[in-house]
């Protein structure tokens, strides 16, 4: 190609010059997009209003039904968890999905107070929860899809509820120490991700009190934690409370969607039942 070829022509750009920014145009949505993937599920930070004085007021709360026992901890529990299924519930019918609200929410309440009574009557009431969506959703014009979305709106935030109660039944020191690596992580996520540039640096910040407190937690000796198993318990918080955040967004329809309840349990939907579970292997003889 000449010089008279890339010359401009009245006042228009050389071809290469059009072909270079039309590139990086592509470019530069390409990235957009793929940043946009990235954080889809990044949880948003709510900073408006006293949300630290809630998280505070939160904590006093659950700490005072562990004081009063495993029927006023499953109370707690169970009037969250059916919060939070709502708030899901709603935030789906805004998509013009029609999962059922009133069983959504009675059936995530339904886990965490069968979980006070025993493992079985737990899984009883997950079959329940099960049976009756598809019963309600039978008669609507996508059955399958409302009965599914019903049983997700409420199966994992009654899922995170009953793990704490499962918890306190096996060991209370156990869902003592699980409500404070909990509480340390919020803290710490919230307070440095609110202010971060990037959404890793509130998870990182939590995942480190997290480990603190666990191991603070082991040194001091709740049962059944000791030191052949407090980093154990420590890594999994660390790993499984930002990942439960992470899951928290998928079961919204938008990680925007306003679900503050589920907020409250989320750092919970995987670290929950896996505590759940080992500690019942720890203090379970056989």
């Amino acid at each position: 190609m000449t010089k008279a070829e890339t010359a401009p022509r009245h006042g228009r750009k050389p071809v290469w010059k059009e072909v270079e920014e039309q590139q990086s145009r592509r470019l530069s949505a390409r990235a957009r997009q793929a940043n946009k993937r990235r954080r889809q599920v990044a949880v948003v930070y709510d900073i408006d209003g006293p949300k630290v004085r809630l998280g505070v007021a939160w904590f006093v709360l659950v700490c005072g039904a562990l004081f009063l026992g495993r029927i006023a901890l499953a109370v707690l529990y169970a009037t969250v968890a059916a919060l939070a299924a709502a708030q899901v519930v709603r935030a789906w019918r805004r998509r013009r999905e029609a999962p059922n609200i009133a069983v959504a929410a009675a059936g995530a309440a339904a886990l965490a107070l069968a979980a006070a009574v025993s493992t079985a009557v737990l899984g009883a009431a997950l079959l329940g929860l099960v049976v009756a969506s598809v019963v309600v959703s039978g008669s609507t014009r996508h059955p399958l899809r409302n009965a599914a979305r019903t049983v997700q709106s409420a199966v994992w935030v009654g899922g995170a509820a009953a793990a704490v109660i499962v918890t306190h039944r096996y060991e209370p020191s156990a869902a003592l120490a699980l409500v404070l690596v909990v509480s340390a992580y919020e803290i710490g996520d919230f307070l440095v991700g609110s202010g971060a540039r990037n959404a890793i640096e509130g998870p990182v910040a939590g995942a480190a009190a997290a480990l603190v407190i666990q191991f603070g937690v082991s040194t001091i000796g709740f049962e059944p934690f000791e030191a052949s198993n407090g980093f154990g318990f420590a890594v999994l918080a660390a790993v499984l409370c930002p990942l439960g955040q992470l899951a928290g967004s998928l079961v919204l329809p938008s990680v925007k969607a306003k679900a503050n309840a589920l907020r409250r349990l989320d750092s919970l939907l995987l670290l929950g039942p896996m505590w759940a579970w080992l500690v019942g292997l720890a203090v379970v003889p056989g």
